[in-house]
């Protein structure tokens, strides 16, 4: 085995060894204990279980960064670092990781953390028997072993030359959860979630708010620093805001559909705006098993319908930033070319006079202010080429469920920030996968993706990559809006909140002025 070592600047892993390491970012001694904040959240939280949910929102993902601990962290630069896995080295080829994790940690029911406990979720997870729409993300592991109590083994079927950054994110099939709770509370573990992190779950109120209270045992002596987080789902975005002004709430979800709220918020002293730009994009899937959009003519002329300048504009202000393939200004995916089809209005109509009949359909939209904006600017565009579309406003938490089972003609969705493309991309656009939501299968993808995530080299996979995102423009099976910008805004005393990676507000180790 090898030590991770520097492969490219985007790839580095630095490497840190030492139990007394102190994760939490900011000043040494700056820090003050105590205090409790409110987060307001777009959405409410439906549970924890990977079996239940499938997959985490970035509502539940604030939520796990605080109860439960991934073996890595990412820093300010985008660099994993150590947490509950201390250190890390690789094989040769990239395909065996061995990590050697933190000694003396527990979970909250005062199970102790080991490298069994985390194979058992992770066998849990992979188990066919449970059927987890979670288990394609995991995919490229062959299995997890736990030679020893302090050392555990991923065994991947292809090289994966970023595995310990793409393990940071509080995602459904990353953060660690109690063997025993799963086990001993059956069906009940969804809305009682057992972890290692800072905060332990102290109520919950569905459609109210979660309370969360500082692990007095917690592995990190001294943090975290605050004594409470309570979660509140506030799916209205100036409730959201009016909430942070009058006090109610130290931190708010929002982003640049909002943009109203943004720019006030710039100008106000008593605020923090909190941005970054990922990887990943805000997306819609066609449905390419049902009509109209069986036949591409109809998917290249909606998309060749879209200005997205105008777009960005009408919907945000122009705080949106276009897309127009999955990898955005965050991502080390760089393409010269990526097979985006032309703003070209009279092309679309010649292609949907071709198609010969009338073009009628109906969008899935959030009942949300962003899903009706989106929603009214999408339908004047393709009223433009002849396209009638009808919007179907539904509740945010009924779009995943529907997306999987297939219930759409056309839906939003979104590609997450993610340190490589290669979860997200397989998941999405492989054949057989779940999650692959627009009923589209190519033998010619399939081997892209599946080179892509097989070679340590970064030019052949980012050729691969753009190769993808070719082939995906020129069937036109998904379009892109919107490169992923993620939005927080705080009161000021609010301190160190780390960059919003993936769009999640980690306020695990943030503390008040």
């Amino acid at each position: 085995m090898k030590k991770r070592t520097c492969l490219s600047a985007i790839l580095r892993t630095a490497l840190a060894v030492g139990a007394t390491l102190l994760v939490a970012a900011g000043t040494a001694g700056a820090q003050k204990q105590g205090g409790s904040i409110t987060v307001g959240q777009e959405l409410d939280i439906p549970g924890f279980d990977p079996l239940k949910v499938g997959v985490f929102d970035t509502s539940a993902q604030t939520a796990a960064a605080a109860i439960f601990d991934t073996l890595t962290y990412l820093d300010d630069k985008g660099e994993p670092q150590p947490k509950l896995a201390l250190s890390w080295t690789h094989s040769d080829d990239y395909k065996t990781w061995t990590f050697k994790l933190r000694p003396g940690v527990r979970f909250h029911d005062g199970t102790p953390f080991n490298a069994q406990a985390a194979k058992e979720s992770f066998d849990r997870w992979k188990d066919p028997a449970n059927k987890c729409r979670c288990a394609f993300y995991i995919s490229g592991v062959r299995d997890v072993q736990a030679p020893d109590e302090l050392t555990l083994v991923y065994n991947l079927n292809d090289p994966a030359v970023t595995l310990p950054a793409n393990l940071s994110f509080p995602s459904a099939t990353n953060v660690v959860h109690s063997p025993t709770a799963w086990k001993t509370k059956g069906n009940d573990y969804n809305r009682n979630p057992v972890g290692t992190g800072p905060y332990i779950l102290k109520s919950w109120t569905a459609g109210d708010r979660i309370v969360l209270e500082k692990s007095p045992d917690y592995w990190n002596k001294g943090h975290p620093y605050l004594d409470r987080i309570i979660l509140k789902p506030l799916p209205d975005a100036q409730s959201r805001f009016a909430s942070l002004q009058s006090g109610e709430a130290d931190i708010i979800w929002d982003d640049e559909y909002d943009a109203d709220n943004i720019l006030k918020a710039q100008k106000d002293p008593k605020l923090t705006v909190h941005t970054y730009t990922g990887s990943g994009a805000q997306v819609w899937a066609f449905n390419t098993k049902v009509a109209p959009f069986d036949d591409v003519r109809v998917r290249r002329a909606l998309v060749m319908a879209l200005d997205r300048k105008k777009w960005s504009q009408a919907a945000t202000n122009g705080l949106s930033r276009p897309a127009t393939n999955p990898y955005g200004d965050g991502s080390w995916v760089k393409c010269k070319d990526d097979g985006a089809l032309p703003y070209d209005v009279e092309k679309a109509k010649a292609l949907i006079k071709d198609y010969g009949q009338p073009v009628e359909f109906k969008m899935i939209a959030t009942a949300t202010p962003r899903g009706r904006t989106n929603g009214q600017v999408l339908q004047q565009f393709w009223k433009q080429i002849g396209v009638n579309m009808e919007i179907e406003q539904v509740d945010q938490a009924t779009i995943p469920p529907r997306a999987f089972m297939r219930q759409f003609q056309l839906t939003p969705w979104r590609i997450v920030d993610f340190p490589d493309p290669s979860p997200q991309m397989f998941a999405n656009f492989h054949t057989g996968s779940p999650v692959a939501l627009a009923n589209y299968s190519d033998p010619e993808l399939d081997r892209l993706l599946e080179h892509a995530r097989s070679t340590a080299e970064i030019d052949k996979r980012t050729e691969d990559y753009c190769a993808v995102s070719r082939l995906i423009n020129k069937e036109a099976i998904w379009f892109w809006a919107f490169q992923n910008t993620y939005y927080a805004i705080s009161a000021s005393r609010l301190k160190d909140l780390p960059k919003l990676h993936g769009g999640v507000i980690d306020v695990s180790s943030v503390w008040l002025e």
